[in-house]
């Protein structure tokens, strides 16, 4: 019955937006090691070992952990809720009649253009109890609601195609808030983003920053 615009709302490429910041902090002299699982922790005197599946001598004086939606496999005792959000893309549509970032549900269906393609996520509220989970793959169900939508609200009587797909796993909870936070001696987290986790984590990383001094 209404819509609410906000001219200030940008969007980015969030592939391009690891890769930069991959690069950025690999120029600063800071070594990541991808795939690496890290399963537990435990205080050693004034330094703090990592278990990994890898079985690698990991240590620091100080750890932070930002696995968000993952982090009760490290912190079990926190409020975080795994939350499956599932998208789709459609090949090039000529003439596509919209351009922006838009939202709609509550924020429960997310779509903008890619280009001349449209980006389609959400309708995780058709199926709450199946979406809550860290099985980070696409459903017949929930990819069949978003196709729907396309068809009927945002590509009426436009023929198009699906050319990917894929899904992620937010980290929620019983309130809005991330948590960042001491957990333990020199142990700290800056998880539970809510969806946000793009906007928010530029703040949330100076925040974090200045807890460890």
């Amino acid at each position: 019955t209404h819509l609410v615009e906000n001219k200030a709302e940008g969007y980015l490429h969030s592939g391009k937006l690891c890769q930069a910041l991959l690069q950025l902090v690999q120029s600063m002299g800071v070594t990541v090691f991808p795939g690496v699982e890290v399963t537990g922790y435990e205080q050693q005197g004034a330094a703090i070992v990592l278990h990994n599946q890898q079985q690698l001598p990991l240590q620091a004086a100080q750890v932070v952990i930002c696995t968000n939606a993952f982090t009760r496999k490290l912190l079990p005792d926190l409020d975080i809720v795994p939350a499956r959000g599932q998208v789709l893309v459609t090949a090039p549509i000529p003439d596509l009649p919209f351009k922006g970032t838009f939202h709609y549900q509550e924020g429960f269906y997310y779509f903008r253009n890619l280009g001349n393609r449209v980006l389609l996520g959400g309708a995780r509220n058709s199926a709450f109890e199946e979406e809550t989970t860290e099985e980070m793959v696409t459903t017949e169900k929930i990819q069949q609601v978003l196709e729907n939508f396309l068809s009927e609200y945002l590509l009426p009587g436009i023929p198009f195609t699906i050319t990917d797909r894929w899904s992620g796993i937010m980290g929620m909870g019983g309130e809005k808030m991330p948590i960042v936070q001491e957990v333990a001696p020199q142990v700290f987290c800056a998880v539970r983003m809510g969806g946000m986790g793009v906007a928010l984590t530029p703040v949330i990383g100076e925040k974090i920053a200045a807890m460890l001094g």
